[in-house]
């Protein structure tokens, strides 16, 4: 295969410019509870973000990952204050507190959040054990985006996006695990966070088609070109390339929770 414009970029170290990208999974706050995060404040972002060429992140908290969700919730909020052109935000709740779910969630929504990330098992919960039905129904009815840590086994998954329809479901973390239910739900999506070399992007788009897969870096947590590299680096072309760099990701946010 020829050496694309993407590949060209990444060798020389260069932005992606001209490019749409949007990184659907991303942290702010500054600190994370259980290990310092180097460059982690909003601007220390933003920064990464031009060096790399990302036009936009969707980005949650490291506060509700497990420790004080409204907390992290109003950072994400002035986030996206300041940032409102380059930072989308997503609201964060605890598993252990169901009471406070929607009335965060509508707090989070008047104050320009888009999205719900679910990440219960740092919360000592499991997707599958916890009674999220509020909450799901709560995405469903405004057409919100859900991110999810892990959504346990691909029935349960496939179940949910049949009953809850007008949600969107994004995998939070690069897997085959879930091909047959991308393959069947036209609101579920793959993201590539955490693929570790550029054949576990090239394993994606061998059993699944480059529009149900999204980039994702878990940038501060993870360092930005660590998430960026396995799609730069995959041998498919520059246009699936572009897909799932930002063109994919542009339209589940012109699609949902506008």
């Amino acid at each position: 295969m020829a050496e694309g414009k993407f590949l060209r970029l990444a060798k020389r170290g260069l932005p992606l410019e001209g490019e749409t990208v949007i990184d659907a999974h991303t942290h702010v706050g500054g600190s994370f509870s259980l290990y310092h995060i180097p460059f982690g404040s909003v601007e220390g972002i933003v920064e990464q973000m031009d060096r790399l060429g990302i036009k936009k992140i969707c980005a949650f908290s490291f506060a509700g990952v497990n420790s004080d969700f409204a907390l992290g919730n109003d950072q994400v909020m002035r986030a996206v204050k300041e940032w409102p052109e380059r930072i989308v935000g997503y609201a964060t709740v605890n598993a252990n507190y169901p009471g406070e779910w929607i009335p965060e969630l509508e707090r989070c929504r008047k104050g320009g959040l888009r999205g719900i990330k679910i990440i219960c098992e740092y919360q000592g919960a499991t997707t599958e054990g916890t009674d999220f039905a509020p909450l799901y129904g709560y995405a469903n009815d405004n057409r919100l985006i859900m991110i999810n840590h892990n959504w346990g086994r691909p029935e349960f998954l496939d179940s949910l996006a049949e009953r809850y329809s007008e949600a969107c479901f994004i995998i939070g973390h690069c897997s085959t695990r879930y091909v047959e239910v991308l393959r069947r739900r036209k609101n579920v999506y793959q993201c590539t966070c955490a693929a570790l070399m550029f054949r576990d992007v090239e394993n994606l788009l061998e059993a699944v088609k480059a529009e149900k897969i999204v980039y994702g870096s878990d940038m501060a947590d993870l360092d930005g070109p660590f998430g960026l590299a396995p799609v730069l680096y995959a041998r498919i072309g520059d246009e699936e390339k572009r897909m799932i760099l930002g063109l994919n990701m542009q339209g589940i946010l012109d699609r949902y929770s506008a």
